[in-house]
């Protein structure tokens, strides 16, 4: 799996460019296929530790249709 940046907004409570995040399931040994990775969302380390209502919040707000 590719860890690198392929779009990234800022976040909107401190402007740092958000981390892309990704979910991976375990490969199956009754499967000879990979695991299953999918994009789970992106994340500002700082904000959702220091006040993670607000980044909620404001991540909502902007994604919303």
């Amino acid at each position: 799996m590719n860890d690198e940046v392929i779009y990234a907004d800022s976040c909107p409570l401190c402007l740092r460019l958000l981390r892309p995040a990704f979910g991976r399931s375990r490969e199956s040994g009754q499967q000879d296929g990979p695991a299953r990775v999918w994009f789970a969302g992106y994340r500002c380390d700082g904000c959702e530790a220091t006040r993670p209502q607000q980044f909620w919040d404001a991540m909502s707000a902007r994604y919303e249709n």
